[in-house]
């Protein structure tokens, strides 16, 4: 099964994980919703980070692997060298940005949750009046936004990234050895 399958299902399950952080976030009416939001976010941005880490490392190893495929013919050397560069470039600025904005609005979260912890003992739970609550939301809107761009981004490399392996292997197939 190709990796762009396997991605586009774990960006499906992201989808749903994002869903329910949100869905438990509005839904703030006591300290457990607050936990249960705060446990579910942790996994969400621990998930959402490994998708991307995980197309990173694909690229990289895949790129390597290129390299070594063609590096005795020079005419496949000059034409995938700088392709497999492309689509790093294609999908890590994107990818790297989402991460640090994943990281962001969780340490956001941590924040608001920290505050509430401390405010008052904790017994009056002031979700909504807590300024940080509304930087929270804010990265947490501009993370979703780069997320979604860095995931097509992903998922347009690693799918050309594949093409261009079948080619590699069709043509470097006949001249080798099984």
């Amino acid at each position: 099964m190709p990796l762009y399958v396997v991605l586009i299902a774990l960006i499906a399950v992201d989808t749903v994980l994002v869903g329910l952080t949100a869905s438990l976030g509005v839904a703030l009416d006591g300290r457990e919703a607050m936990m249960r939001h705060f446990v579910m976010g942790l996994a969400t941005a621990m998930f959402t980070c490994f998708i991307h880490v995980l197309v990173l490392f694909y690229l990289i190893g895949t790129g390597k692997d290129i390299r070594d495929a063609v590096a005795d013919d020079p005419e496949l050397n000059e034409r995938y060298l700088p392709w497999t560069r492309a689509q790093k470039r294609r999908a890590f600025p994107p990818a790297c940005l989402a991460i640090a904005l994943v990281i962001v609005a969780t340490l956001m979260g941590g924040e608001v949750h920290s505050r509430v912890i401390a405010f008052d003992g904790g017994v009056t739970l002031p979700f909504r009046t807590l300024p940080a609550w509304w930087i929270h939301l804010a990265c947490v809107i501009a993370a979703l936004a780069a997320n979604g761009y860095a995931f097509y981004a992903e998922v347009l490399a690693v799918k050309e990234n594949r093409r261009g392996i079948d080619e590699i292997n069709r043509r470097l197939a006949p001249g080798r050895n099984p």
